[in-house]
């Protein structure tokens, strides 16, 4: 088994190298006498990721398929407990309990699994870090002296933490006031569209764009509409997740020109459980003296080349007789992509398109 010396030294090691978290849940789970461990970072009660040990990935994909995590009795009384020491859920509910309770009775007891120690911690971006370590039903509950060591580690572990959270903020803040000293209007949100951190230009331009809920709302529905979509994908963690980058078109309103919003998703937010933010959020100028490249068009809004090239034409003051009779097809067909267009890009009337797909200025 290894030291506590060595486990400490592996749980800094993970506050400077988010991936190392579950090789430290290993030699803790090692420690606690279990067969593997579950850190788990959440809001409101609801999960939003997880580093977990090779062993209990069944059980995670089981109880997130089907949602166990939303109703799990364990660990809501778990979060009613002191918050300075590791609890054996063993203390807190008797067999009658456990076989009472669905998530012990369907979910845990099915797979083989039975007992746990666990505590929480909270962390300054407002989550609650969960950390169990699940014994198998045959060994019976984790051993005193187990729940003893994890509470001896959990000073360090909440450090480690803390230390994690902070890095992961000011290294989002630095980028932010990086954007802001190249003319680019940015922020950070969270994988709930919350802005965690923004700069003066974003904060000027988005001055109403942000309530009291500190999530972004864009000012179309159809531009929120592709934010919520871009941020499911995220959380999905799925093959989904390619479309979680996209640049959204914002429509003018009657105080700003329209204008493109890129959403790039943070590097490591999918293994770093501290990672503040999921996307930085940037609004590009635009120069609408000139019309982006065909290939621009197709990939900053995600369409087709025939659409790319109807785009276009039509930006550059086309009517769609006109761009019907350039391409050799028919009005219906050239209606047809500008639907199609509209669907992708978030804009409904042309003039807003013309303006978009004006050269917008590369982040270099």
């Amino acid at each position: 088994m290894t030291s506590i010396e060595e486990v400490i030294g592996r749980i800094y090691e993970a506050a400077l190298v988010p991936g190392q978290w579950k090789e430290a849940l290993d030699h803790l789970a090692a420690l606690a006498e279990c067969s593997g461990g579950l850190l788990v970072s959440a809001r409101d009660h609801i999960p939003n990721r997880t580093m977990l040990t090779d062993n209990v990935a069944e059980l995670d994909d089981i109880a997130t398929r089907e949602g166990w995590w939303q109703r799990n009795t364990r660990g809501q009384r778990l979060l009613t407990l002191s918050q300075n020491e590791f609890h054996s859920d063993a203390d807190h509910f008797s067999f009658e309990d456990m076989s009472r309770d669905p998530v012990y009775r369907d979910l845990l007891w099915p797979l083989g699994w039975g007992y746990a120690a666990a505590s929480h911690i909270a962390i300054p971006n407002g989550d609650t870090l969960i950390l169990s370590f699940e014994r198998m039903r045959n060994e019976g509950p984790v051993p005193r002296q187990a729940v003893a060591r994890l509470t001896a580690l959990r000073p360090h572990i909440a450090r480690s933490a803390l230390l994690a959270s902070r890095l992961s903020f000011e290294s989002v803040r630095s980028a932010n006031e990086a954007f802001g000293k190249t003319g680019l209007p940015s922020a950070a949100i969270n994988i709930q569209g919350r802005v965690v951190d923004s700069n003066d230009l974003f904060n000027a331009r988005f001055e109403d764009a942000v309530g009291a809920s500190e999530r972004l709302r864009l000012c179309s529905p159809e531009s929120n509409r592709i934010l919520e979509e871009c941020l499911a994908a995220l959380k999905s963690g799925s093959a989904a997740t390619a479309l979680a980058s996209r640049s959204i078109a914002l429509p003018r309103s009657e105080t700003t020109p329209p204008a493109v919003l890129h959403l790039v998703p943070v590097e490591g937010f999918a293994r770093d459980i501290f990672a503040t933010a999921a996307y930085f959020v940037i609004l590009t100028p635009l120069d609408i003296t000139r019309l982006a490249p065909i290939d621009l068009i197709q990939g900053l809004f995600d369409l087709t080349a025939m659409e790319a090239r109807v785009a276009r034409t039509l930006a550059a003051g086309s009517d769609i007789g006109s761009t019907a009779g350039s391409f050799g097809i028919s009005r219906e067909t050239v209606r047809a992509h500008l639907k199609s267009i509209f669907a992708k890009t978030g804009f409904s009337r042309q003039s807003d398109l013309a303006a978009a797909i004006s050269l917008v200025r590369t982040i270099e």
